[in-house]
């Protein structure tokens, strides 16, 4: 309190009004993360009598940690897949945007309209908001990096404005997928053999020997509490299955008279 009588009050004339409703904030709408890291800083140094040299060394090389491991965090973010995030309208942009932008973005879905939807997020945080997201849901459109700010997907924010300029992300990894197939060719046939044999499960699963067994067209209903009944294995359906083949393909046996 002795602080704030003496340092904020006495300048209280100075201070002017800031509306961050209409501005590109992305969630930074006070300087919380600006005063922690300056106590941090001064908690660090510990001492205010260095001398010029060494006070700029130790700041720099904390500020440079300090950046690496923000840079981390980011890209951890970006490799993360979110599991609640696979359904519609979500699937294009797991790995191509931030984690956070999809919680906001399943927040902003979930929002309750009262009266309009007042369209803030695509504001404060370049989001499409609920009305644009049901709009696209309506249409059979689902939501894709383009829909949202380059922020999202770059994570730097001295993103450029205009989208025209923004690179596609398509487009960048159907050129990476053509240099890839290109460098397979060029390795031979062993190299080739073994490409297909990584992205024949993925593109022609129906050709591979394991595949899901189908639902049951009669279920029993729900067991017991104590029950130890399950469902059959993979192999117990095959085996089921092969033995009908072989009973099928056997002939009948002929009575000698």
């Amino acid at each position: 309190m002795d602080y704030l009588r003496g340092e904020w009050l006495p300048c209280r004339e100075r201070w002017a009004n800031c509306y961050t409703n209409h501005i590109f904030h992305i969630g930074n709408t006070s300087k919380n993360r600006v005063e922690s890291m300056h106590s941090s800083l001064k908690k660090w140094l510990a001492t205010s009598t260095h001398k010029i040299d060494t006070l700029f060394l130790r700041f720099h090389t904390s500020i440079n940690g300090r950046v690496i491991e923000l840079r981390k965090d980011l890209e951890d973010s970006l490799s993360k897949v979110f599991a609640l995030a696979y359904g519609p309208p979500y699937v294009n942009l797991n790995t191509i945007v931030s984690l956070w932008a999809v919680e906001l973005l399943m927040e902003e879905r979930k929002r309750k309209i009262v009266q309009g939807c007042g369209c803030r997020i695509p504001e404060t945080h370049g989001l499409p908001c609920k009305c644009k997201i049901d709009e696209l849901s309506a249409a059979g459109v689902e939501l894709h990096h383009n829909h949202l700010h380059p922020f999202w997907s770059s994570l730097v924010y001295e993103s450029p404005l205009d989208l025209a300029e923004w690179e596609d992300h398509d487009a960048i990894e159907r050129d990476i997928f053509t240099a890839m197939v290109q460098d397979v060719y060029k390795q031979g046939p062993t190299a080739i053999r073994k490409a297909t044999q990584v992205l024949r499960p993925h593109i022609l699963p129906q050709v591979e020997g394991l595949q899901e067994p189908k639902e049951l067209e009669a279920p029993k209903g729900r067991p017991p509490r104590r029950s130890n009944t399950r469902d059959p294995s993979w192999f117990e359906h095959e085996r089921a299955r092969s033995a009908q083949t072989s009973r099928k393909n056997q002939s009948p046996r002929t009575s000698r008279s």
